[in-house]
């Protein structure tokens, strides 16, 4: 009989008083009309946004008649808690969300008035995976497009790919259909717009096709498919604006101007509108991001009687210290801003260290390890926690191999979370979708025969991979024993060909002992299951991925070490589930395509996964992370 459970209220969380400035204070106490509030990093921004909404609903306001936009899931979550900690109630309807989450919502109850199905997220990953899958077609003269000489070189690229991408996304967010794109096209002689142009179209005619039962959507077709609803709809405009009575925006810096056309449909003609952001912090550009909306503000929101809407500037930096402050002001003088740049005098309180070195290194390796030692230093000698560093990089895909060897020789503890990587290079995962290349041969291959590309490197990322285990050590042994036992049998091939032949045929290991041979016959005996579920009729990624995923005993283990608080298999865990969650996705869509297609279609995503779930906590780790990801938190 299982155990039984009894849930028990938590007590609430002591939330401490929070002392606001003059300028923060002027900023909650607004209570009609437009309102811009330029703030430098560490002035307490969202605190100042926080402690507005709170005051607005103590002052007897409805929360549902309150919205709070920002610009990520972590952000709202995080704007969510803080607002409900404050308040000490629960809300029917999130009162913070991101501008997609509120574009979704809207778009959803408008279905179901009308009795449709709701309309489909197409993330970032099946977006990119769908152009790709696109463009390959098109360069062997399959669809409609067809690209200019120039180019036809670079379409299969994934570069030409990303751009593409990128030129859709910024279409969408400014409004451009198509065909507009095309006249451009037509009226500068531009081929490469034209045929852009129809590229899209056929994106947009491939995803609804795709989408059988409710329309796909990327995040930049969401966003403007609300506007026109809200354009088109006197009703549902209408009950919106009746619904809204206040809202407020945080980090507006990082909106794209679809965003703010839904902003001002939503909260124009003077009506209560709280924005907060500092334009020298936009750093999503690269995502349609423009700080014209900010600066633009007072103009475009105007309020009530016409006058431009004021602005309030937070200056008392509470986060960095004396020198911190001093070098990021020079560095940003020499940036472009607002007319009005008091935002930009920091005055810095309170007794914070601050020390700023630059080093130059030859190479990348040389680099890791200076920062590996830095860290190992500061963790022994200052006693500042693992969890306390963070390590920022401009690309964590391409970086992280050479900082976590680097760590790990010097004894750091280093953690990825699992929206920094792309599925297919996250180890867990990359192990699962390995077993699949080495055992499900490629279309136009014999399907009883093993992969052509079956190689050494894929059978060495096997049998050191989660599934095999193997070390260096154990490695060589393998490697030796295997070229003893063919040499005693006459034949003289390389250590690495005996040791794909090993996984093939694992009779080969009969001459290695139990110590070298136990992560080949694990290995091999995965991809004998992955082979022997593949062939069956009907046989989907999900039963191939599964059978292997049973039969590995990972599950079991890594389940004791993360209730044993190890931190490694929490993230583990979490790749494995995002890669069945994407398996499930695929054959929903695709239940007819076999494994090998989920393979290629997994593998050829660029773009980190967003996902809804949890995750788990990086524990006592130092952590690796982009600039773009590290927006929002802190470190010692």
């Amino acid at each position: 009989m299982p155990p039984p459970y009894r849930l028990v209220r938590p007590a609430p969380a002591v939330v401490a008083p929070v002392v606001l400035d003059d300028a923060q204070r002027r900023v909650v106490e607004h209570r009609r009309g437009p309102l811009r509030v330029l703030a430098g990093p560490g002035t307490g921004k969202t605190t100042t946004l926080v402690e507005a909404v709170v005051a607005r609903i103590e002052a007897g306001a409805d929360p549902e008649s309150i919205l709070a936009l920002t610009f990520s899931r972590r952000a709202a979550a995080e704007l969510r808690m803080r607002i409900a900690a404050r308040v000490g109630v629960t809300m029917r309807e999130p009162l913070a969300r991101t501008f997609h989450s509120y574009a979704y919502g809207l778009l959803r109850r408008a279905a179901a008035l009308r009795g449709d199905p709701p309309p489909r997220l197409l993330s970032g990953p099946e977006q990119d995976a769908v152009i790709r899958d696109l463009l390959a077609g098109q360069a062997e003269g399959k669809g409609s497009v067809v690209w200019p000489e120039r180019l036809a070189v670079a379409v299969t690229t994934r570069g030409f790919a990303s751009e593409l991408r990128d030129l859709m996304l910024r279409a969408y967010e400014r409004g451009v259909p198509p065909r507009q794109l095309d006249e451009w096209g037509r009226r500068r002689g531009r081929d490469d717009w034209r045929a852009a142009a129809r590229f899209m179209q056929e994106y947009a005619d491939v995803t609804a096709l795709a989408a059988s039962h409710s329309v796909a959507m990327d995040p930049a077709e969401l966003i403007r498919a609300a506007i026109d609803l809200l354009r088109t709809d006197a009703e549902t405009v209408d009950a919106e604006r009746a619904r809204l009575r206040s809202v407020y925006v945080d980090e507006y810096q990082d909106s794209d101007p679809a965003q703010d056309e839904l902003l001002a449909l939503l909260a124009g003609d003077g009506r209560d509108l709280i924005v907060v952001g500092d334009p020298d912090q936009s750093i999503y550009a690269f995502r349609g991001a423009s700080t014209q909306g900010i600066l633009d503000f007072p103009e475009r929101f105007r309020q009530a009687d016409g006058a431009p809407a004021p602005t309030v500037a937070l200056t008392v930096c509470r986060r960095s210290g004396a020198g911190l402050v001093d070098a990021s002001r020079r560095v940003i003088s020499h940036v472009s801003g607002p007319r009005r740049q008091e935002h930009r005098d920091l005055a810095p309180v309170g007794a914070y260290a601050s020390e700023i070195s630059v080093h130059v290194l030859t190479s990348a390796s040389q680099e890791a390890a200076y920062i590996a030692h830095r860290l190992r230093e500061a963790h022994l000698r200052e006693g500042t926690p693992w969890s306390r560093m963070a390590v920022l990089v401009r690309s964590t895909s391409r970086q992280l191999a050479v900082l976590r060897r680097a760590f790990v020789s010097a004894g750091v503890p280093v953690a990825v979370n699992s929206d920094e990587l792309p599925l297919s290079e996250q180890p867990a995962a990359r192990a699962l979708l390995d077993i699949l290349d080495a055992a499900v041969p490629p279309e136009g291959e014999d399907p009883e025969q093993w992969p052509s590309h079956f190689d050494e490197a894929l059978a060495v990322a096997l049998l050191t991979s989660p599934l095999g285990g193997a070390d260096a050590l154990t490695m060589r042994r393998l490697r030796q024993q295997l070229r003893r036992a063919a040499a005693a049998a006459g034949d003289e091939l390389s250590s690495g060909t005996l040791v794909v032949a090993a996984l093939r045929e694992p009779g080969d290991l009969l001459a290695v002992d139990d110590r070298a041979a136990a992560a080949a016959l694990q290995v091999a005996g995965l991809l004998a299951t992955a082979r022997r579920i593949a062939a069956e009729p009907g046989a989907t990624v999900e039963d191939v991925l599964w059978a292997v995923w049973q039969e590995s005993g990972l599950g079991a283990r890594w389940q004791r070490a993360s209730l044993h608080g190890a931190p490694a298999a929490d993230r583990d865990l979490d790749a494995v589930v995002g890669l069945f969650d994407a398996a499930a996705r695929f054959v929903d869509r695709l239940p007819k395509v076999g494994p090998r297609a989920f393979l290629d279609h997994v593998r050829s995503q660029q773009i980190p996964a967003d996902s809804l779930a949890a995750k788990a906590a990086s524990g006592e780790a130092v952590r690796v992370l982009t600039a773009h990801a590290a927006k929002g938190l802190e470190w010692d």
